[in-house]
């Protein structure tokens, strides 16, 4: 079953600005696993594709991506991987304790990204406003707001893909 936020804590989400202190703390629900993000993001969108709604129990995946090199995962050992699906080969990783998500891993050396759900950085943590959704047309929540809504598997992963060249 998909828990439906309320729409103040869609809101919530989107009033975070980018933040100077580094590094940026957070973790998973019951605090198994942590990790440090030693950059500012540059980079936030909303994902509802179908494996997106099944991992993160949600409406949508909420994600801010950073390059991998960026990001110290603490008690990475308390990290289950699983892929969803071939290519493009995100390992999604949930907590051993308490199952939720932790982060997703995509892409190889210099290119690998992480994708960190929202809602795991620590609550002072200020993060870059979303700025589009992706695979809008699997989405089960309208999106009050005026950002890019991009349908299709091509044109969400090119949406996004070139939002995270230009910005990570």
């Amino acid at each position: 079953m998909i828990a439906i936020p309320f729409p103040n804590e869609i809101k919530e989400n989107q009033h975070m600005t980018t933040d100077t202190t580094l590094p940026l703390r957070g973790s998973c629900e019951c605090s198994a696993c942590s990790f440090e993000v030693h950059t500012s993001p540059k980079a936030r969108f909303r994902c509802h594709c179908l494996i997106c709604q099944a991992f993160n129990e949600k409406p949508f995946a909420d994600v801010v991506a950073v390059r991998a090199k960026d990001v110290v995962l603490k008690n990475a050992g308390n990290i289950s991987f699983k892929k969803y699906r071939p290519p493009p080969n995100f390992n999604r990783g949930v907590c051993r304790t308490c199952g939720k998500p932790v982060v997703e891993v995509a892409g190889v050396g210099p290119f690998k990204v992480m994708f960190i759900p929202a809602s795991n950085f620590a609550p002072e943590a200020r993060l870059p406003s979303v700025r589009m959704d992706i695979f809008y047309h699997r989405r089960v929540l309208d999106m009050p707001d005026s950002l890019p809504k991009y349908s299709g598997y091509f044109a969400s992963e090119l949406a996004v893909g070139k939002m995270i060249m230009s910005g990570v």
